[in-house]
């Protein structure tokens, strides 16, 4: 597995930041019983994000894990899965998804999308909150905003999320 802090954010922390939250350093895993959460920007891109997302969706429908989609254009990545339409920021607040998770006995989230400094971070912060473990695949996220991009990642490995590389998130599954 990659060092704690060898990801895209490397470039821009300095190392007295990267001090500074040295007790966030820990083990990275997916936790029991995934879902998958796919987090939809409000406007189609075809961004560099959109191949490993189609690929972690492959692999969740192969493995028959739960797969529920959020937002605004869906396009070609949903299938027969729940969409969960939401009316802010995260996929949890006044949507159904909680029920829907419970439902079908999930453990911990993969959430995967964009943006990553708006949806797809107040998903993992809420998923969080809500008691699941939150993974993500940091080649599965974007953003506009390199740096917001960047901090975010930052920001959600420190504190909400194990933050890896999609190879090692498949090899946990």
């Amino acid at each position: 597995m990659r060092e704690f802090e060898d990801y895209c954010w490397r470039d821009i922390v300095s190392d007295e930041v990267r001090y500074i939250y040295t007790p966030y350093l820990r083990e990275r895993s997916v936790g029991r019983s995934p879902a998958l959460i796919v987090v939809h920007p409000s406007a189609p891109t075809g961004s560099a994000w959109h191949a490993p997302v189609k690929r972690l969706l492959e692999e969740a429908r192969r493995r028959k894990m739960p797969v529920v989609h959020s937002g605004g254009s869906l396009g070609e990545l949903v299938k027969e899965e729940p969409v969960c339409v939401r009316p802010c920021e995260s996929a949890f607040f006044s949507t159904d998804l909680e029920r829907m998770l419970k439902i079908r006995g999930t453990g911990s989230l993969i959430v995967c999308g964009a943006p990553t400094s708006g949806a797809l971070r107040a998903t993992a912060v809420e998923g969080k909150s809500f008691g699941y473990k939150v993974a993500i695949a940091e080649e599965t996220v974007g953003d506009e905003a390199g740096f917001l991009h960047k901090m975010a990642l930052f920001d959600l490995a420190h504190k909400y999320a194990d933050v890896m590389s999609l190879e090692e998130l498949l090899e946990q599954l």
